[in-house]
């Protein structure tokens, strides 16, 4: 069974080394509120239990406006990269995937941040990717 998290309608989970995060369309996020920054951390740092893993972030059921707005929240802050691998970001659409693709470009992140509109090539990515983490920490 499956460790579940539900803070203000944002369901967290962790399965095959891969945090996901899925965001409903009236979950509650206050993008101002420190608060909300260590809600995510906490729920992230619970679920990798010590270790670096990918999170993907689903998006796809929220409006694009608030999609844009969580982008720029879970994309650029300091708190939440320290926590993770990866940040993969599951859209509804191609037109919001170039949207975010805009910022992605014009951000200065430190951990990865990929845009994804089909939810299989979002998890074959972080699988790569936490292989890949892996595979250059076995031979330090």
């Amino acid at each position: 069974m499956k460790e579940e998290i539900l803070i203000n309608n944002i369901k967290f989970w962790v399965d095959q080394n891969i945090i996901y995060c899925k965001l409903y369309n009236d979950s509650v996020v206050d993008f101002s509120c420190q608060e909300y920054e260590r809600l995510f951390c906490k729920a992230i740092s619970i679920l990798s239990d010590g270790s670096y893993l990918p999170v993907i972030f689903d998006l796809k059921e929220v409006s694009r406006s608030v999609s844009v707005k969580l982008f720029k929240f879970l994309s650029n802050n300091c708190k939440i990269r320290s926590c993770v691998l990866s940040k993969v970001f599951l859209v509804k659409n191609f037109k919001q995937k170039i949207l975010l693709s805009y910022y992605v470009m014009f951000s200065d992140s430190k951990v990865p941040n990929s845009i994804f509109i089909d939810s299989g090539l979002a998890e074959r990515y972080s699988h790569q990717y936490y292989d890949v983490f892996n595979s250059i920490s076995c031979e330090i």
